[in-house]
């Protein structure tokens, strides 16, 4: 039992340094064999309890940073990842009790039981587009174009696969397996081969403004002054590039900009001047409610139009389960964690040419993707990482942007403040970026054609995963029947 706890904890701290927090993206392709030598033929939920534990609290560990604004956030975050590691206990219970072949169950099952794992932590009040197998790879774009056909979460299930080969390499000292594991990294390079469908027109300008704000800086309400000065004078400096488009971060006042006629007649004098579109982040205040929004300022200065945040942040923009919260008489201390929580928008719909997932909306796949259903030309993510402080998070959320682009083979903007600033090729290319405060200008092209996978989502992975659990399962099942109740 301690040789296989020590190989699941392995296990979790190799995937954890795979992650862009560190970077060693190429232990993604081994980090999940000790785990796999840890479940052999065993009662699976420990050693995946084991893993998910070391893995979740190291890579998730940029939430520890929220503790500066509410020590209870300690908590939530060691709750989080017990949570999460309960998730993997029972894929590893999942995995190890059909009984298969060691080739059924590490070349099929454990990709597809992976997959399904991945997607169901997005979902739910606690969803999370964090921690995933394929972020390792967010600086390779020639292993992962095949996300613009069946999604990033094929990505996942390939990575899988190669584990489970380089593991029963190991086990049966074979060396077919390695060749299936070249085989399935050959698979991933294989759709860079794959012609990209962009129409290159006329190119759009885009000037992206990074700040440096401190999160207590800009919370502070005396300080509205002199940050409108800041983001105005970083304004001018993209002004200097002669951009089509200028995008700010998230929130960039402590102030709701749409209702102070001094803060929007100063926005629209900068689009007007430059004869440029200006984007933003702020809050707006609106029939009792309030939502994390982006507006859109047109060349006249006029607002354009707004995007309402649709998946605020769990925590730290709404409070899951308030009510019930209050109603076992917690309110109070919900009160003072997040006094109010924060409305969602009505639907994915673009402002004018641009689809704008607010901060932590990217990390998710299907934002992004309805978003380009819906006509979104380009992606741009205003977003406020300033919260984490200069932590992991910084890198795990611009990774994301990466895949999105990918996904819907869209030029990809992040505009952040304290995280990195940026644009995105739609295959995957980091065309710039920048972590600090200055402006970052660079031609990018509108993009009509949608992508397989933003026509279709994830349902083709998701389908082919679920049926092959299913049948593997039923399979087992006729099996123990036959065995009269036993397992083989």
């Amino acid at each position: 039992m301690r040789k296989k706890t020590l190989l699941s904890l392995l296990s979790g701290v190799l995937l954890a340094l795979a992650m862009p927090g560190f970077g060693v993206y190429w232990l993604v392709f081994v980090c999940l064999v000790p785990l796999f030598f840890a479940l052999d033929r065993q009662n699976g939920f420990w050693p995946g309890l084991c893993f998910g534990l070391a893995f979740f609290l190291i890579d998730l560990r940029w939430i520890v940073t929220l503790a500066r604004f509410h020590p209870i956030v300690i908590i939530g975050y060691v709750v989080l990842a017990i949570y999460f590691a309960i998730g993997c206990g029972l894929l590893g219970a999942a995995l190890t009790w059909p009984k298969l072949s060691r080739k059924l169950t590490w070349l099929l099952l454990a990709p597809a039981l992976f997959v399904l794992a991945e997607f169901l932590r997005t979902l739910g009040p606690l969803g999370l587009g964090f921690s995933t197998l394929y972020s390792a790879l967010y600086r390779i774009p020639v292993l992962i174009q095949s996300a613009a056909v069946f999604g990033s979460l094929f990505i996942t299930a390939v990575i899988v696969a190669i584990n489970g080969s380089l593991f029963l390499f190991l086990r049966k000292r074979d060396a077919r397996f390695v060749v299936i594991a070249i085989g399935c990294l050959a698979l991933l390079a294989v759709f860079a081969l794959i012609p990209l469908p962009i129409q290159k027109g006329e190119p759009l300008r885009v000037a992206v403004v990074s700040s440096k704000v401190r999160q207590e800086e800009k919370l502070d309400g005396r300080n509205l002054a002199q940050l409108t000065s800041r983001y105005l004078q970083l304004g001018e400096v993209a002004l200097e590039s002669d951009p089509d488009l200028i995008v700010f971060p998230e929130s960039i006042l402590p102030s709701y900009i749409l209702q102070n006629e001094t803060l929007i007649q100063s926005f629209a004098d900068l689009a007007r001047r430059g004869n440029t579109q200006v984007m933003l982040g702020t809050g707006v205040y609106q029939d009792r409610n309030i939502y994390n929004a982006v507006a859109l300022f047109a060349e006249t200065g006029e607002v354009a139009g707004t995007y309402y945040m649709v998946r605020p942040v769990p925590f730290g923009e709404y409070i899951p389960g308030r009510r019930l919260l209050e109603a076992i008489g917690l309110g109070t201390w919900a009160k003072s964690f997040l006094p109010i929580d924060l409305s969602r928008g009505d639907g994915y719909a673009p402002l004018s040419h641009f689809g704008t997932p607010i901060c932590f909306e990217s990390t998710l796949a299907a934002p992004a993707r309805q978003l380009a259903r819906n006509g979104a030309q380009m992606l741009v993510t205003p977003t406020n990482d300033a919260w984490f402080n200069e932590s992991s998070e910084l890198k795990a959320h611009f990774a994301c942007a990466v895949f999105r682009a990918v996904e819907n083979r869209r030029w990809t903007v992040q505009s952040a403040n304290g995280g990195i600033s940026g644009l995105i090729s739609p295959n995957g290319v980091i065309v710039a970026s920048l972590n600090g405060e200055g402006v970052v200008s660079e031609d990018a092209f509108l993009q009509t054609a949608l992508s397989l996978y933003t026509r279709f989502g994830d349902w083709v992975v998701l389908m082919l995963a679920g049926a092959l659990v299913a049948v593997i399962l039923i399979c087992r099942l006729i099996a123990r029947k036959k065995c009269g109740g036993k397992i083989a």
